[in-house]
């Protein structure tokens, strides 16, 4: 039926589910394929996939795939591992079937078993079936790479080598009391030689006073590297993260990658003194195991042989402890992410007192992360006390053969406690060896998590320097949509604005108006058509100069947790004070921002919570006009303001003589406006002035006659 266990690949985006069930079959089957290549190939948009993408994309891969309807009862019957429909919005594999219920993996959780009961409310009755057929192929898995890591360590390779250094001589040190212990016992207690006595005393001090400057040494030298390491690395994975495009945010939650970012404690750990403990406890060990050798060789086959026991206990446990870290590492992902987004929302939690329904949905993602830890706690307790079993035989076959030769005057006692202290030395690396190999095991479970990160390309940019924008916007035949098979949001656009033209969009809900105007931000990429600045197609020029000559006020703007003066000045920080001055008067806020305590250097907190909704939008508008840009680009940027102070806005901002492109629903915003378009399903139906519109039936002439109702 299968081929073992059906390994965890757990969903880096919400609406991925499907495709990492997909990759966990192939898997299973022996055809271990990445995700992102697997997600390509469900074409996964940003709804998810449904069961035909996943059927078709199995079939693209050898299996032979089918969709079935059955029931809970008759699970028997189906050829596992299998997909099952999941809560009308999800999708887990369904592994095997138990006396009390069934083990599944979930993408989002990892393995568990679901009882009969939770079983019969959450599965909808539908499961993907699959087997190989002749055209299935075989394929190895891929391990999570270092190479980037790598090349940070050879730029502190001086680091590494004094603090290897530092460390074989520390080594080198305690091998004195061995051979001491032996003289010891040997040549001074047996036979009373006490001349001796004082110069073993004085090597011992020596060697004790030499263990403790060098471990001094070393710890220096280890956080210099760890404050290097960790610089490099985070400057690394935040500068790539924020160089990402939109669609990859859009997707995970940001609780879940601040989760990320910390698992770079854990490679900063096993690369600044790990990695130097690890090389120099295999040397030791070799070493240490020459020695043994050479004083006794059956004891020493003895220590050797129970050795490889424990590193073989180690090795049959490795694939349960790792899956165990990679679910625990996604939970507690959901689970801050559930946790920032209360506490980003909890003014709105409070207003509508659903404390209890966010309390509901964090509390069963702790307890899981809980039950997988007291699970992953279990098997390292259960291996430590092997592993002690282990110890404590190989102690007693020390001392059983041993003292067997002691007594038959074929081994010295000085020698035979020599051996003893041999046998404790040569533990203690491989003890270190074996932590380090668990370690790497949990090093493999952040690195996957960090890979969908720093593997994920960039933001699409060309190298063009667009100059001094004079307005001018042209769109030819642009669609878009954001993936193969899902449906288009935007079709057929053919627009052409001119410089210093105030041009409205209005239409609907979900008739496309934001997305264009993130697509003329260039936070998404036409899927088809072209878009012109000044007659140059967008994809030719550096999208960081052309964003610097947009001011943009979206929606959902945000403030940072900084001086008023910081949030306007944003994108030059240099920026005069008259220069920041005359923005907030433009925007009527500068007034306000003197009645703050601090003036323009008040700290506003996150997104500004002391304000009101009007004053942060005019902040908003005040940080996008500071700049000087050449287009302006404003969804509902003024929807929270009075009619009055809104006119006066809208009147200032015409004086700055910018091309102005306007999402908006109040008829205020939209009388003075050049031009009008009407959006409906992604396309561009109307366009006129608001006299022209307002006579022509459609969403502006409904909206025009409602507000006449209801002025009556």
């Amino acid at each position: 039926m299968g081929r073992g266990r059906v390994p965890y690949i757990p969903q880096m985006e919400m609406v991925e589910c499907g495709a990492a069930c997909l990759a966990m079959i192939l898997g299973h089957w022996g055809h271990h394929a990445p995700l992102p290549e697997v997600r390509e190939a469900c074409k996964v948009s940003r709804d998810g996939a449904n069961a035909a993408s996943l059927l078709e994309a199995a079939r693209k891969y050898g299996l032979e795939a089918e969709a079935v309807k059955v029931e809970v009862e008759h699970f028997h019957d189906l050829p596992l591992p299998a997909i099952l429909h999941w809560d009308f919005k999800h999708f887990v594999v369904l592994e095997r079937l138990t006396r009390k219920g069934v083990r599944i993996v979930d993408p989002a959780a990892g393995a568990r078993l679901v009882p009969s009961l939770e079983l019969g409310h959450r599965f909808t009755g539908v499961a993907l079936v699959f087997a190989p057929d002749d055209g299935f192929s075989f394929r190895a898995r891929r391990r999570p790479s270092l190479k980037r890591y790598l090349d940070i360590i050879r730029e502190l390779r001086p680091s590494l080598i004094q603090v290897l250094a530092a460390s074989l001589m520390l080594q080198l040190a305690g091998l004195i009391f061995p051979v001491a212990n032996r003289l010891l016992i040997d040549h001074v207690i047996l036979p009373k030689y006490l001349p001796w006595l004082w110069g073993l005393a004085l090597a011992l001090g020596t060697a004790a006073l030499a263990k403790t400057l060098l471990t001094l040494l070393r710890s220096y030298v280890v956080q210099g590297l760890r404050y290097c390491m960790d610089r490099r690395l985070m400057e690394g994975f935040v500068g790539h993260m924020v160089s990402l495009p939109l669609a990859f945010f859009l997707q995970r939650p940001p609780g879940d990658l601040v989760n990320r970012v910390e698992s770079h404690v854990h490679i900063r750990d096993l690369f600044s003194s790990k990695t130097v403990s690890s090389i120099l406890d295999a040397f030791l060990l070799l070493g240490y195991a020459g020695l043994m050798l050479a004083y006794h060789w059956g004891l020493a086959l003895t220590v050797l042989a129970l050795g490889g026991l424990r590193v073989a206990l180690l090795g049959f446990l490795r694939n349960h402890n790792e899956q165990l870290m990679t679910t625990e590492l996604a939970v507690f992902g959901q689970e801050q992410a559930i946790l920032v987004e209360a506490l980003a929302g909890i003014e709105t939690v409070k207003a509508t007192g659903s404390q209890g329904h966010v309390l509901s949905r964090w509390t069963p993602r702790l307890v899981r992360r809980m039950n997988v830890g007291m699970e992953r706690q279990k098997l390292r307790i259960a291996s430590q006390q092997a592993m002690s079993l282990l110890q404590g035989a190989t102690t007693i076959a020390v001392f059983w053969v041993g003292g067997r030769e002691v007594l038959a005057e074929r081994m010295t006692l000085g020698v035979f406690t020599s051996f003893l202290t041999l046998q404790g030395l040569f533990m203690t690396p491989l003890e270190a060896l074996l932590g380090a190999f668990t370690d790497l095991q949990f090093l493999a479970s952040h690195l996957v998590r960090l890979d969908d990160i720093m593997e994920h390309p960039e933001e699409p940019s060309g190298t063009g320097d667009p100059g001094r924008l004079s307005g001018a916007i042209s769109l030819d035949g642009v669609g878009f949509r954001f993936s193969e098979g899902s449906p288009w949001i935007l079709r057929d656009i053919h627009l052409s604005i001119r410089p210093g033209e105030k041009v409205a969009l209005v239409g609907r809900t979900g008739a496309g108006k934001s997305t264009l105007a993130r697509l003329l931000m260039g936070m998404h990429l036409p899927t088809e058509g072209r878009i012109s600045f000044d007659g140059e197609d967008m994809k030719n020029l550096d999208l960081a100069r052309l964003r610097s000559q947009l001011g943009v006020v979206l929606q959902d703007s945000f403030l940072f947790d900084d001086t008023v003066r910081a949030n306007l000045s944003l994108r030059d920080p240099d920026m005069p004070m008259s220069q920041i001055r005359w923005a907030a008067e433009m925007v009527q806020i500068h007034g306000r921002i003197l009645q703050l305590p601090m003036g323009y250097k008040t700290r506003l907190g996150e997104n500004a919570r002391i304000l009101s909704g009007g004053e942060r939008q005019r902040l908003c508008l005040a940080r996008a006009i500071a700049a000087n840009p050449a287009i302006l680009l404003l969804d509902e940027a003024t929807s929270s303001l009075d009619l009055e102070t809104e006119a006066l806005v809208h009147a200032n901002l015409t004086a700055l003589g910018c091309t102005r492109i306007i999402i908006a629903h109040r008829l205020e915003t939209l009388k003075d406006a050049d031009r009008i378009l009407v959006m409906e399903g992604g396309a561009i139906v109307q366009q006129g002035t608001y006299d022209q519109l307002a006579e022509q039936p459609g969403v502006l002439q409904d909206v025009a006659l409602a507000r006449e109702e209801n002025r009556v």
